[in-house]
């Protein structure tokens, strides 16, 4: 090779090198350097075709351009057509400006929608304010339908999901399986709005969608069931306050992790997760014990309780045992979302004990603690003990007196065999000073030991009258032929009232602190006291809830009065 080549060559290789370095540095959306931080979320300033086109031709392309560079990703992730043209959408890009292409052509004469979500960001992450939605159609007129409402949640809630299936005669959509007509995405409050939906009956559903499929990933991703189908009709366009609450369902099936011979007559049980209470009167419909290799010997369960403060474990109490292994099979055992034992992991080996309980049972909790100043008068006053307590024992030997030195009157309530609350007759004073004592030597576990700890007081003083306050109103429900308990909760974050009510009518929290809260009730009209979210796929709705609209500001002896909760009626009979 000539040298003359040879040299060109290696002037050349290097910057053909740095040239494709810079190139494919250039091509990486980067956020500008310097100057004052971006903090102005990018806005659409164009979008064709125009909104409330009509006659639009079929094979029509639509084009949107932004005020800034936004990052492709949350765009197209957050770009939606209703209905779908096709499940095979392009995007090409240039500069501020993007076009969108699909698979197939436009139905004619059909009202399409297009909302770009608010999850769309530019370089430095800002968010659009709120989705955007136009319309146009491929016929003579456009679809005037539109639904909206909030989405709430514990989680953060901004770009969630609102899919809207449109129900055949006998369809019953899976929103893991099928992509929804329509789709919206809530804002940082939780609002949305569906908007220029068809004439139609809608099960709609809210959805975390974070793999970003349009799709339900059951266990993964949030999901929130609406009380009812709805229905959009030529009279009945507009429909809001359609609100969800969203949760992750829980998929996984409890399983049983160990048991322990805590001693001969002992046997501690614990599970991956709470579980259901469950009849302690027929412990062998949910245990089994018997030795390993021979189903035939058992070891007799004479009773057992659920742990109070681990909902996952179970104390077992048996007959005496041998030093031999025992295997322990479980069933009839429900989570609390109601997902059976796992039966591939309801059995485990555990080695038998001979030792007797020679140890001292101990006092492991105390709902009041010594020396508390701010006790209120009506708190749930117990103990739980480490071991089951002959109760005779405690009760005989349990003192309670006021500031005068008489006796507090009152009765004891046994919620397991390890743990005892005292209920008073009445309410404790305001602004007084209490003493709880017991002789702890006097004090027994089922094998005739003594509580561990050398002496038990406690003194407290309760709250002053003057501390307190109290939010009140009226609750009403649209649904004249409803049935269930009202529950109506106060949260101001750190503290939290329930209250629950028979019927529609006067509520109050009394007696609680000063803050600001938020007031929410529900229907329970399952009967099962606690909200019922519903479920996706097999449908089952949610129970209706409410949250009042404004926050409630109280202040210490100014009750906060007339605040007056509208429960509505069920989406389809609205």
């Amino acid at each position: 090779m000539p040298r003359d080549d040879l040299n060109r060559k290696i002037f050349f290789f290097p910057l053909i090198s740095l040239l494709i370095l810079l190139i494919s540095f250039c091509a990486k959306q980067m956020p500008p350097r310097g100057g004052p931080e971006d903090k102005t979320p990018p806005a659409v300033i164009s979008i064709f075709p125009d909104d409330g086109a009509l006659n639009v031709p079929t094979d029509t392309e639509i084009k949107i351009g932004f005020s800034e560079l936004v990052v492709k990703r949350t765009f197209e992730e957050a770009f939606f057509i209703s209905p779908l043209p096709s499940e095979e959408i392009r995007f090409h890009w240039h500069g501020k400006k993007v076009k969108i292409s699909f698979g197939d052509t436009l139905k004619s004469p059909r009202t399409y929608v297009v909302t770009i979500g608010a999850k769309t960001s530019d370089l430095r992450n800002n968010r659009m304010e709120q989705s955007v939605s136009i319309a146009f159609s491929t016929g003579p007129q456009i679809d005037q339908g539109q639904i909206s409402g909030h989405v709430f949640g514990n989680t953060n809630i901004s770009g969630t999901l609102v899919c809207a299936y449109l129900l055949a005669d006998s369809s019953r959509p899976n929103p893991g399986k099928v992509l929804a007509d329509y789709y919206t995405q809530c804002n940082e409050t939780g609002e949305y709005q569906l908007k220029y939906v068809a004439p139609g009956k809608y099960r709609l559903f809210a959805i975390g969608d974070k793999d970003g499929d349009r799709k339900y990933s059951r266990g993964f991703e949030t999901i929130g069931m609406p009380n009812s189908d709805i229905e959009l009709t030529a009279i009945k366009l507009h429909l809001s306050d359609i609100d969800f609450q969203i949760t992750t369902e829980d998929t996984l099936l409890p399983f049983l992790k160990s048991a322990y011979a805590a001693d001969q007559n002992r046997v501690d049980v614990r599970f991956n997760e709470t579980v259901q209470p469950i009849d302690k009167n027929v412990p062998d419909n949910f245990f089994k014990i018997f030795v390993e290799g021979n189903s035939k010997e058992y070891l007799q369960i004479r009773s057992f309780y659920q742990d109070s403060r681990d909902g996952s474990i179970f104390h077992l109490i048996t007959e005496t045992q041998k030093e031999l292994p025992y295997e322990l099979q479980a069933k009839n055992i429900f989570d609390l979302s109601n997902n059976p034992l796992d039966t591939a992991f309801n059995s485990v080996i555990f080695d038998g004990s001979a030792m007797p309980d020679t140890i001292q049972p101990a006092l492991i909790f105390q709902s009041i603690q010594d020396s508390s100043q701010s006790v209120f008068p009506d708190s749930s006053i117990f103990f739980i003990f480490s071991e089951p307590i002959l109760p005779t024992s405690f009760e005989n030997h349990f003192q309670f007196f006021n500031s005068d030195q008489k006796t507090v009157p009152g009765e004891f309530l046994w919620k397991t065999p390890a743990h005892v609350q005292f209920i008073p007759e009445a309410n404790l004073e305001f602004s007084s000073r209490y003493l709880m004592k017991a002789d702890v030597d006097s004090i027994f576990d089922l094998h005739g030991n003594s509580l561990k700890d050398s002496m038990f007081s406690v003194f407290f003083k309760t709250i002053p009258r003057d501390t307190l306050t109290a939010i009140s109103g009226t609750f009403s429900d649209e649904q004249k032929n409803a049935d269930g308990d009202i529950h109506l909760l106060a949260n101001n974050g750190s503290q939290r009232y329930h209250l629950t009510i028979s019927q529609p009518g006067p509520y109050e929290f009394k007696n609680i602190l000063p803050g600001i809260y938020t007031i929410s009730a529900f229907r329970d009209e399952d009967g099962n006291g606690k909200f019922s979210l519903g479920t996706p796929f097999p449908f089952s709705p949610a129970e209706r809830f409410v949250f009042y609209s404004d926050s409630v500001k109280v202040r210490s002896r100014w009750p906060n009065e007339g605040n007056n909760i509208i429960l509505k009626k069920k989406f389809s009979e609205r």
